[in-house]
């Protein structure tokens, strides 16, 4: 036999079982009927392909060809099926659109050849020919189109659907698509590539039906079964189910029963429901009713709302007891949480500062916040009970008729601030405001609040003052000041006081609003424009010393406001800036006489020196006069730094140390002495330079003179220490004799030292082992006028 006869005997076979086994399953379903309708009209097709495949003859094979003019109803059908699972057939005239032009070609290829030329002998036995006419390429995209809509809900409906639920419809739904793919592939597609293959679509129908017929079987797919539906209700419902018989023992739990009890079904069935669940009075009492209740679970009692009742047979006898409800833990949590917000009111109403109360319709009071008593002075029980009116003796006689017009008022909420006359007679400020309390569609009452605003009106009272002088300050300021308010783009003018008018040329009324670079170009075209972009406010104003507009100087203060406004302050510092100039003038001359007199004063040491050279020819021991000579350079070389410096006030002792040192070696032709200098960045003043130049000159020419036989080392050093100062001089010489002290040696340089040590307010000590070290501590000589 022909394996295709084989296989279409068998997608008979299949789609009729298939078919009336789901119909069976529900009857009452309109998609079960349709899906009848379906597997009856695969399997009629399936038995005109097995005539088709067994025929011996052209004549035979042409009957079985036209028997197959129902093909046209197989892919309208599947659309129909799916449009009634989604939910979407709800016009009879969809099924008119469906079936009218599938009956139109049923009628073509029953009675003509236009879409179907005739039977064909092929290598796997007779099928039908397709004839190119527009009837069979219409036939064609019809049917395309319609299986296209079918897949488009599939797709979407899949997407719309749960996980659970889009397992089971994936059954249902392949069932219905495979022979959609199966026809486009072997009636269509591959034959338009050339491919000849034989039509499988009816056996890929069949296989569908079969798919469907076991997702029905396996998953109980919910369209097929309202039992099935039910029971899945039943498992997926968040309250809990019990059944029991009519001796309370449990014969059924759902799920939800398993989770709040934390038992399995397993564990509860056969137990009686008051071994799993609390009651007050008799089982029987419930029935019919609803109550409170608890389920015993592993971790406690689970607080329910549970009702009760009877399950009727057939023929209304009582067959057992249903008991459904609800976990109430929730409800529960939010009593307390509504119970502990209740007491944090009363706790936060009974301590606020403002005080709370409530009238009547006829505004009597009918309750008072203790803090009441705080704002009024007057007791809960002095109040109670009075009304509104009555109270209008506590108020202020300026503010007396207008509360009473307030209360009179037909509005329903009701705000004043009024003076309230204290116990003790004095008056304080308090605000008012009221709302009403609406029962039944009327008002019953009013609650209102009080609040002291007494030092809040003082301080209004004081900001308004505060302000009044403000206004004048910025009225009568003579520095100008302008505020500014940023846009996009730049500024504009918010305001100018008079000054600021006056120095501009402008009246604020006129240029108000206006873009900086219109109304003040002499602002907008100065240093200050660019300036205000760079004010932040954070690091204070900025400050603009000095910015020259025209022929005047200005002083110029830049505030961001948190406000965000910017305000210029500036003052015209022209005739300061002319006083300046004098007084630089005046300072360059005192300089350059100040220098010329150390060029002098220079100059006339140089002169004792010159004088002190030419006496030393004239006597036999000339160290004393050398000795003066030195001191006398050491002085004039002061002079002479400072007349050579830029600061005439103070001397780089480096420098100067460097210089004496020099000089004092050269004096005394002391070539095999080494000389270290070490002062690093110290200057010091004229006052404190010149004694601690002749005491760095006694003890080099000290050391100079008595230290060495032949060469040595001599070492000064001049460091800051805080706000003092370290001088040492040091030499690796020979040093002093064990028994000499300082204090009684009859040296005139050595007691020329201490003096100046005094002096300069130090203390000098000296250290005579390994050579000699003099260290002298000393701070600078402040100034002391001369005159």
């Amino acid at each position: 036999m022909n394996p295709l006869a084989l296989i279409s005997i068998t997608a008979f076979v299949t789609a009729t079982v298939s078919g009336i086994y789901i119909f069976v399953k529900n009857p009452e379903s309109r998609f079960n009927r349709t899906l009848l309708a379906f597997s009856a009209l695969v399997a009629y097709l399936s038995l005109t392909d097995f005539g088709l495949y067994i025929s011996e003859s052209y004549g035979m094979a042409a009957l079985w060809v036209r028997m197959g003019f129902l093909w046209p109803f197989v892919v309208p059908v599947i659309l129909h099926m799916v449009m009634i699972f989604t939910g979407r057939m709800r016009r009879w005239y969809t099924l008119a659109a469906l079936y009218v032009p599938a009956f139109i070609f049923s009628v073509l290829e029953l009675t003509t050849g236009l879409i179907t030329a005739g039977p064909l002998l092929t290598p796997w036995g007779w099928t039908f020919a397709a004839s190119r006419s527009p009837a069979y390429d219409l036939s064609t995209i019809w049917g395309l189109v319609v299986g296209l809509i079918a897949l488009i809900l599939v797709v979407i409906h899949l997407k719309s659907s749960s996980s659970k639920g889009r397992t089971q419809g994936l059954y249902l739904f392949t069932g219905l698509l495979l022979p959609i793919i199966t026809g486009f592939l072997t009636d269509f597609m591959l034959p338009f590539t050339g491919i000849e293959v034989p039509s499988l679509t009816n056996p890929a129908a069949a296989a569908g039906v079969a798919i469907i017929a076991y997702g029905v079987l396996r998953f109980h797919i919910p369209v097929l079964s309202p039992i099935n539906a039910a029971m899945d209700i039943v498992r997926s419902m968040n309250s809990f189910l019990i059944i029991t018989d009519l001796e309370f023992r449990i014969s059924y739990v759902n799920p939800a029963a398993e989770r709040l009890t934390g038992f399995s079904a397993a564990e509860l069935l056969g137990r009686r429901i008051d071994e799993v669940m609390e009651f007050e009075g008799k089982l029987s009492e419930m029935m019919g009713s609803m109550a409170e209740s608890a389920l015993k679970s592993r971790d406690g009692l689970v607080p329910v709302v549970v009702s009760a009742g009877h399950i009727h047979g057939s023929g209304g006898e009582h067959v057992g007891l249903l008991f459904t409800g609800s976990d109430i833990r929730p409800i529960k949590e939010m009593e307390q949480k509504l119970k502990r917000r209740e007491e944090r009111l009363v706790l936060l109403t009974e301590h606020m500062a403002d005080g709370l109360g409530e009238f009547d319709r006829d505004f009597n009071f009918r309750y008072l916040s203790p803090s009441v008593k705080n704002i009024t002075g007057y007791s809960h029980e002095h109040l109670i009970n009075r009304s509104a009116i009555d109270f209008l003796d506590y108020v202020h006689p300026d503010d007396r008729e207008n509360v009473r017009d307030l209360i009179m008022s037909d509005e329903e909420m009701h705000r004043a601030t009024f003076r309230i006359k204290r116990p003790d007679g004095s008056y304080r400020w308090v605000e008012y405001v009221d709302r009403p309390i609406r029962r039944d569609g009327g008002i019953s009452g009013y609650v209102f609040g009080l609040r002291d605003i007494h030092e809040h009106k003082l301080a209004e009272e004081a900001l308004r003052v505060s302000r009044e002088k403000f206004r004048e300050l910025f009225r009568n300021m003579n520095a100008g000041v302008i505020a500014l308010t940023p846009f996009k783009g730049g500024f504009r003018v918010l305001s100018m006081n008079p000054a600021a008018e006056e120095m501009e040329g402008v009246v604020c009324g006129d240029v108000k609003g206006m873009e900086l670079e219109k109304a003040l170009p002499g602002i907008a075209e100065s240093s200050i424009r660019e300036a205000l972009e760079g004010v932040t406010g954070k690091d204070g104003p900025l400050h603009l010393p000095e910015v020259k507009r025209g022929e005047r100087w200005l002083e110029v203060y830049i505030y961001r406001l948190s406000t965000g406004e910017v305000v210029i302050i500036y003052c015209d510092i022209t005739l300061r800036k002319e006083y300046e100039e004098r007084l630089r003038s005046s300072l360059r001359e005192k300089e350059a006489l100040l220098r010329e007199v150390h060029h002098r004063v220079k100059n006339n040491f140089q002169i004792i020196s010159s004088l002190i050279n030419l006496q030393l020819s004239e006597i036999q021991d000339p160290a004393p006069l050398l000795d003066l000579q030195s001191r006398v350079q050491s002085m004039a070389l002061v002079h002479e730094l400072l007349y050579e410096s830029e600061d005439i006030t103070s001397i780089d002792m480096r420098r100067y140390i460097e210089r004496l040192t020099s000089s004092i070696l050269d004096s005394y032709h002391a070539a095999g002495i080494e000389l270290n200098v070490s002062a690093k960045d110290v200057t010091l003043p004229i006052e404190t330079a010149v004694p601690l130049g002749l005491i760095i000159n006694e003890l080099i020419t000290n050391s100079v003179k008595y230290a060495f036989s032949e060469g040595g080392e001599i070492t000064v050093e001049l460091e800051s220490e805080g706000d003092d100062f370290i001088l040492t001089i040091s030499d690796n010489g020979v040093g002093f004799p064990p028994d000499f002290v300082l204090e009684e040696s009859d040296s005139l340089g050595l007691k020329l030292v201490s003096g100046l040590v005094d002096q300069l307010d130090g203390d000098l000590e000296v250290d005579m082992e390994d050579g000699t070290q003099f260290r002298v501590r000393f701070s600078v000589v402040p100034y002391r006028p001369r005159i």
